[in-house]
């Protein structure tokens, strides 16, 4: 969820500068993080998205090591 949130906020920051016609719209992963910090619920969303993706860098190792393909 963490992972989808950060990629849908990317999206979302291109699709505006795409209707804008303005390039300097879009942002990366890193400005969509710290665009998080302009919400009121800020470090508490930047925690939940920081705790998401460690458990899914967690799963992805787990993932990596034990899966039998």
């Amino acid at each position: 969820m963490a992972r989808g949130t950060v990629f849908a906020a990317a999206g979302i920051f291109i699709l505006i500068a795409a209707i804008q016609f303005d390039a300097d719209e879009a942002k990366g992963v890193d400005a969509t993080l710290r665009s998080f910090t302009q919400t009121p619920v800020g470090p508490w969303l930047l925690v939940a998205v920081a705790i998401g993706l460690i458990l899914f860098g967690v799963f992805s190792f787990a993932s990596a090591r034990w899966r039998r393909l």
